[in-house]
């Protein structure tokens, strides 16, 4: 049954960098809500637990920023979501390099980090796939603890 919860409704992790500053601290814990995508999409601000790609082990804590097939501009330090620039007040920092303009793929979301000048994310390594989503965290909601 623990494993079934565990793998299928939620768990629990711990925050291991500095990227989600100051959304989520480093020593952090964290509850992923694994559900909620059974029945729903990622929306823009969620802050979600994925993998890089399918033979990553390690799990990474991001934003989603992006959608798929929207266009995704990065200039002056700023990002921009079809023309409009976003309003990103949890974000730590300005958002460099310049990038695109893109067009985010079909099932894919670009996800960034809130402290933007140390992420390594989308800007890096592309948007993900939605099935490397394993779920969404919710630090109003119970954590995170220290």
């Amino acid at each position: 049954m623990y494993f079934l919860v565990q793998r299928y409704v939620v768990s629990a992790g711990v925050v291991t960098d500095i990227s989600m500053q100051p959304s989520l601290h480093e020593g952090n814990y964290y509850l992923v809500n694994k559900y909620l995508y059974v029945f729903g999409l990622p929306e823009r601000g969620d802050i979600v637990v994925l993998q890089r790609d399918q033979f990553a082990s390690e799990q990474y804590v991001k934003r989603v920023i992006g959608l798929p097939g929207e266009r995704l501009l990065i200039r002056s330090g700023g990002v921009y979501i079809n023309g409009r620039r976003l309003d990103e007040a949890y974000a730590l920092g300005s958002t460099y390099p310049d990038l695109g303009p893109l067009t985010i793929e079909e099932e894919t979301y670009f996800v960034m980090g809130d402290n933007r000048p140390v992420s390594e994310d989308s800007r890096h390594y592309g948007a993900i796939p939605g099935s490397h989503i394993h779920g969404k965290i919710r630090p109003d909601r119970l954590f995170p603890l220290r």
